[in-house]
């Protein structure tokens, strides 16, 4: 008989502010937890927006109308950076500013992927 058992992915340790993002996005409604094959994140409707990506490091799509919406202001910001897609941003959450940043551009995912209401 042979047993195939499956491992969870260690989601390894978060760092402190990226714990505190965690605790405060749980209790957002518009956002739902799941955990996929690369860690734990935060989707809204369906559609992965934010991803754990480290202790200290988090990966939001913005989608790329957003992000050029914004870049004058995270041209500047040492602790975002635009990934490949130029939909995701991966940003560094190492202080209590970053954090506030960190909250701010999920809400701005949360918009950019909302479906407009139909009146």
């Amino acid at each position: 008989m042979t047993v195939i058992s499956a491992r969870r992915r260690s989601t390894g340790r978060r760092g402190p502010y990226v714990a505190r993002a965690v605790a405060q996005l749980l209790s957002w409604p518009a956002l739902e937890l799941s955990d996929t094959r690369r860690g734990m994140a935060f989707t809204v409707r369906g559609t992965e927006i934010l991803r754990l990506t480290g202790a200290d490091e988090v990966s939001l799509c913005l989608t790329e109308p957003a992000i050029e919406r914004l870049e004058p202001y995270l041209r500047d910001c040492v602790q975002v950076q635009v990934g490949a897609d130029h939909a995701w941003v991966t940003l560094r959450v190492e202080a209590e500013p970053d954090l506030d940043l960190l909250l701010a551009l999920t809400s701005v995912a949360i918009k950019a992927h909302a479906v407009p209401e139909v009146a």
